[in-house]
């Protein structure tokens, strides 16, 4: 039997991990309502939040928001990105409205994915402004099917706890699926969409791909529904400070993370990236909001081997795996993806989101970058040197935030 440095990764595209982060991000904390009205209509004109995500030509995440403090979520990025727009693909969780559709025109966005769920607004003076809009400029709309393969919810399942049931996963399943999936808005969908190849056969078709989705969303987040989770703060800065200068205190007592929403929400969102990786062994996703008030996603990463890599192109084997050179040199990890393609330099008091302890080699760029704090998706007591040679000294024996089960 083949061990898992010969297997090659199964995992969803990115245009399905693109997806599912758009539509997580509409449970974003910060946000004061899932729909909102349009300014200065009389209420008249209802909105649902929806979230986005642009991605650069290069293949590289740009922006990730959502709507809220009034303002739509792909005007968000708009406003924030203006001049980096030109060529991205975007991922909006819902059709846009008129207002979003010519900001992306004007924009010149390559082409824009939205999912076969409720649009933005069902209006149908809103919904025709905006297919106007797209079918008189060469960016194209699409509506996107989910597909996640079974190998990849097989392989998903069989990484779960021992104490995760398959009751757990279809339960949290089903929330979620009842949460965004409209029975009565997919028999309009046809005609409201407009969506013409939409015939009964199909639409069956799209809703178990939809329920498809939600089972991977749920592999990711029931485990931390079911787990008692738990979350404390402490700064990196004292963190590598303290073990440069040979202070080292354990600090299992520090105060708990006053933002328990927030980092419960970005740790799934970290998760989902994790699986993400080609690293044989082990995925760690990692996303880092920026120091401001308004919590802006500044960038995001996960582990594996350089970009375009060939399977067979580097060594694949760990520390504790019997061979002549391991990957560790080759890996770029999680963290340093992450900082690499950070759509802003200024990421003093930032939080970093990251799904496994940072190792020493990453802890001091984290630091140099102006990241303070770190939530860490696993025990810190969990994450212990191996002799090997990835090492945790500079973090661990501080303490570090971290999520306890």
């Amino acid at each position: 039997m083949a061990d898992c440095r010969e297997k090659r990764e199964t995992r969803i595209s990115k245009e399905n991990l693109y997806m599912v982060l758009a539509l997580w991000m509409e449970r974003f904390p910060i946000q004061s309502s899932r729909v909102h009205p349009y300014p200065n209509s009389g209420n008249s004109k209802k909105f649902k939040n929806v979230g986005v995500v642009f991605v650069l030509p290069t293949d590289r995440v740009l922006a990730v928001d959502c709507s809220r403090d009034g303002v739509h979520g792909v005007a968000r990025v708009m406003v924030n990105h203006c001049g980096k727009l030109e060529g991205c693909k975007v991922f909006v969780s819902r059709k846009p409205c008129s207002l979003c559709a010519k900001l992306l025109v004007q924009s010149r966005v390559s082409r824009v994915f939205y999912l076969p769920i409720e649009p933005e607004s069902e209006n149908k003076g809103e919904l025709a402004r905006a297919d106007n809009l797209f079918k008189v400029s060469p960016v194209g709309q699409s509506v996107f099917v989910p597909c996640v393969e079974e190998g990849v919810l097989a392989k998903d399942e069989k990484r779960l706890p021992e104490e995760i049931t398959p009751d757990d996963i279809g339960e949290c399943r089903d929330q979620l699926f009842k949460e965004w999936w409209s029975a009565e808005w997919i028999k309009r969908a046809k005609v409201c969409l407009p969506w013409p190849c939409l015939d009964d056969s199909m639409e069956n078709q799209v809703e178990n791909d939809f329920k498809s989705l939600m089972k991977w969303i749920a592999f990711v987040k029931a485990p931390m529904d079911k787990g008692a989770v738990e979350f404390k703060k402490v700064k990196v800065t004292e963190a590598v400070e303290a073990a440069e200068a040979a202070e080292v205190k354990c600090d299992r007592d520090a105060e708990h993370y006053p933002d328990f929403d927030m980092a419960f929400h970005m740790m799934i969102f970290a998760k989902m990236l994790a699986r993400q990786t080609d690293d044989p062994k082990k995925g760690v996703g990692a996303v880092i909001l920026n120091g401001t008030e308004n919590k802006e996603v500044a960038t995001l990463g996960w582990n594996g081997f350089p970009s375009k890599a060939l399977f067979g192109e580097f060594p694949r084997a760990s520390d504790n795996d019997v061979a002549r050179e391991t990957k560790f040199s080759y890996v770029i990890h999680a963290e340093q993806n992450a900082l690499l393609v950070r759509n802003t330099k200024d990421l003093t008091d930032g939080v970093l989101f990251v799904t496994k302890l940072p190792c020493d080699e990453c802890a001091p760029m984290i630091k140099l970058s102006g990241v303070k704090t770190v939530v860490v998706g696993e025990r810190i007591e969990g994450s212990t040197p191996n002799g090997g040679e990835l090492s945790y000294y500079l973090i661990r024996e501080r303490g570090f935030t971290n999520e306890d089960k």
